[in-house]
């Protein structure tokens, strides 16, 4: 074997859009390394250590997932290791996990400016991280809703990373979630742990005859771009900075390996939130304004004007001006740079649009109008904002 080589033990599940984010973040740092060779172990069982550990070289580990035992284990080899999960931790064992806390106020903050009063969190108890969600929920709610409402579900809590194992599983939630989701007040904004479960709550409404997003907006956590498509309507989802999570893991254990300490305790903020079709409602008292909101989005294309708008709405401009920033705490004018770069990101994640064809789909005049737009609100061209979420052209 080639001298200098170093080998990692990559235990990261890839049937999960969260374990595909932190394998490619760890690719990319290795990159810079030129050495590093990845044993990756695609559906690693959380309660033991893959058998080929035991007749292989294993320089390092970087595992997702792994329960108390594994830990002690992995401990157990006296080589660099990186803990991506943090469901169970080990002492000497860095871990690295989402920022429950800032990922939660991103969405709370986010249902508030649609207009919403009444939020509630949709998680499935005993889930290690649903728990955190729920405990940050509680925590923050009460500064955005004076009634937060949260689902615990009914019977034996799950206790498994994985709810498509337990027993109680079903697409729709089962007759408890119907039962939750009737007995809130309307219009509300439901948080759900992750996309799996905001999936579910989508498929309860659906069967009670609840309208998304109109009387109940959904978001869930992840962006897992298959399920958020598959929904129905699509699902607005926080994107979870998974990348940098693995970024983050072969850099610690690029400076174990140098003998370097490091700290043994990581939170990574989300990247932000996907918006598509179950959030996209704007909640007002004032009627006015929900229709002022319905038209920017329905006549976004165009390039609609503040001028054209107030004409539409029969309106004079100051009064817009007042009663939108009362119901929203924004201008319309906000509202319309909003939507548009909400509609750009949308069209450039989910399509292979030319970016020309992006600009006219948003009211741009040019595709020299809409980079200028783009890299003021997001630091990024367009293209560069594509290519970082790992699609082309």
């Amino acid at each position: 074997m080639k001298k200098g080589i170093v080998q990692v033990a990559l235990l990261v599940d890839v049937s999960l859009g969260c374990g595909r984010g932190i394998s490619l973040g760890v690719s990319r740092y290795a990159k810079s390394k030129g050495n590093w060779i990845f044993f990756p172990h695609e559906h690693p069982k959380p309660e033991k250590l893959p058998e080929w550990m035991d007749r292989t070289r294993v320089d390092a580990v970087i595992a997702y997932r792994a329960n108390q035992n594994v830990l002690k284990k992995i401990r157990s080899l006296g080589i660099p290791a990186v803990n991506v999960h943090g469901h169970f931790q080990d002492p000497l064992i860095p871990v690295i996990r989402t920022d429950a806390s800032a990922l939660v106020l991103m969405t709370l903050r986010f249902m508030v400016s649609c207009g919403f009063e009444h939020l509630a969190f949709c998680g499935f108890p005993g889930v290690f991280y649903s728990d955190q969600r729920e405990q940050a929920f509680r925590h923050h709610a009460r500064e955005f809703t004076a009634s937060p409402q949260i689902f615990r579900g009914s019977g034996e809590p799950i206790v498994d990373y994985d709810p498509y194992r337990h027993k109680g599983y079903s697409p729709d939630g089962g007759q408890g979630l119907a039962r939750w989701i009737r007995s809130l007040p309307k219009p509300v904004g439901i948080i759900a742990c992750n996309d799996i479960r905001a999936l579910q709550v989508i498929n309860a409404c659906r069967e009670s005859g609840i309208r998304v997003p109109e009387e109940v907006a959904v978001i869930g956590v992840d962006n897992d771009e298959v399920i958020c498509s598959l929904s129905r309507p699509t699902l607005s989802s926080v994107e979870q900075d998974t990348e940098s999570i693995g970024g983050l893991a072969a850099s610690l254990i690029d400076e174990m390996l140098s003998g370097k300490k490091v700290p043994l305790f990581h939170e990574v903020s989300p990247k932000g939130i996907v918006e598509r079709e179950s959030t996209d409602v704007v909640v007002a008292e004032d009627p006015l304004v929900n229709r002022a909101v319905r038209l920017i989005r329905d006549e976004i294309a165009s390039g609609i004007t503040i001028k054209e708008l107030c004409s539409a709405l029969s309106v004079s401009r100051s009064k817009l001006d007042n009663v939108f920033f009362e119901s929203l705490g924004r201008t319309p004018s906000e509202e319309i740079q909003r939507t548009r770069l909400r509609r750009c990101s949308e069209l450039l994640l989910t399509t292979d649009l030319k970016i020309t064809e992006v600009a006219n789909r948003c009211g741009f005049s040019s595709v020299t109008h809409l980079g200028r737009f783009f890299k003021r609100e997001t630091g990024l061209t367009p293209l560069e904002f594509r290519s970082s979420k790992g699609r082309s052209g």
